[in-house]
């Protein structure tokens, strides 16, 4: 994807969530049913099954950090929790054990930064409701490499890769939006997309709450580009320790993915 498509997507998502952000953290208070089998691969790590640091990348109102909180009461959590959106962001985050950190992290990546520069690597990294935001192959690859780049040798990375065209009614949403208003990014050829000049494969507008003019871009993914993101990270370091789908009614809308550092060899952004 060029650069001038992924940031018109990628201002169009940040502009989404300035605007909405009330709305949308109102609607985001329950824990995923798949954070339950996440945390249960955490419960053995850390040290002496003790104190746990855990990086949330793209962190939204913080509902992980409650949710696992909860879940591993009586361990000591340290998070680093990182996200462009203050507003989202609830008073958890006055919390001692919470560090907040905003940043703009697709605005760095293609800048060619280090998104979590400074943060030190913790023992898991997590990043849920945020991959189906990044536009393009290259960019998702470099979220990969920057989540593992701050997680410790032995430690897990946790990803969530959104697959709402299985369901029917969002299916028919994304196609009818994305339609309507493709024309209006650029290089964008209107009711040929998906897989117009602006978008590629996969690639849609969602509305929110029905309102045409509050529109979101999403990533569907296939199993196929998770196969291809895994199979680009470097060999030696890093292995699919599991993977599973989890979520919505039909307990299948999010591709989760649980990727283990195995070694102190270097990614692409360490």
């Amino acid at each position: 994807m060029d650069t001038a498509t992924a940031r018109a997507l990628i201002e169009l998502d940040t502009a989404f969530y300035r605007a909405h952000a009330e709305s949308f953290s109102a609607t985001r208070q329950a824990p995923w049913q798949g954070w339950r089998q996440v945390a249960e691969l955490l419960r053995p790590r850390g040290a002496a099954a003790g104190a746990l640091s855990v990086l949330d990348l793209a962190c939204g109102n913080l509902r992980f950090e409650r949710f696992l909180t909860a879940e591993l009461a009586g361990r000591t959590l340290t998070f680093h929790a990182v996200d462009n959106c203050p507003a989202l962001m609830d008073a958890l985050g006055k919390e001692s054990a919470v560090r907040l950190h905003t940043v703009d992290i697709l605005d760095e990546l293609l800048a060619g930064n280090d998104p979590l520069a400074g943060i030190p690597r913790c023992d898991t990294a997590v990043c849920f409701g945020f991959m189906h935001h990044v536009p393009g192959f290259e960019l998702r690859r470099a979220v990969l490499d920057a989540l593992l780049a701050h997680t410790e040798p032995g430690g897990v990375v946790a990803i969530s890769f959104w697959q709402f065209m299985q369901d029917e009614r969002l299916a028919c949403k994304a196609r009818a939006t994305t339609e309507a208003h493709a024309a209006e990014l650029p290089g964008g050829s209107g009711p040929t997309v998906p897989g117009g000049a602006a978008l590629e494969t996969g690639d849609y507008l969602l509305p929110w709450q029905n309102s045409e003019h509050a529109l979101r871009y999403c990533h569907h993914f296939e199993d196929a580009e998770i196969d291809q993101l895994v199979a680009s990270l470097p060999a030696g370091i890093v292995r699919e320790a599991a993977r599973f789908s989890a979520d919505g009614r039909s307990g299948n809308l999010n591709r989760y993915l649980v990727l283990e550092r195995t070694g102190r060899g270097r990614t692409a952004s360490n």
